[in-house]
């Protein structure tokens, strides 16, 4: 492998770009202002906020949950074999109803 010595290394770029903008002052901003620089001081500070941990936190308890309730299907199965499963035509027809006007609602 041969080095070429006339090609400049990106590492010096990207400190020159960091001291730049510590020359300037100005403020480098990520999503939301969740980071921010502070040119008094001469120092990066970071700052992540507790949404980051909230959504950890649900995420592990929905991994929890079943996506089945085996014991209402179960109850509702037995129900149907059984002949004692008798739905209600005004409650299918409003459960359609709502359904349809909240998709159309998000869309």
């Amino acid at each position: 492998m041969k080095i070429d010595p006339t090609i400049q290394s990106t590492a010096n770029i990207q400190a020159d770009s960091v001291k730049n903008s510590r020359k300037s002052g100005g403020q480098t901003s990520g999503t939301s202002g969740a980071s921010t620089a502070s040119p008094t001081t001469g120092e990066d500070t970071v700052s992540i906020s507790s949404t980051h941990s909230d959504v950890r936190t649900l995420k592990a308890n929905f991994t929890n949950v079943p996506e089945v309730r085996i014991d209402r299907v179960n109850a509702l199965q037995q129900k149907v074999e059984t002949g004692q499963y008798s739905p209600s035509p005004g409650k299918i027809a409003d459960a359609i109803i709502a359904d349809q006007t909240s998709r159309s609602a998000n869309a």
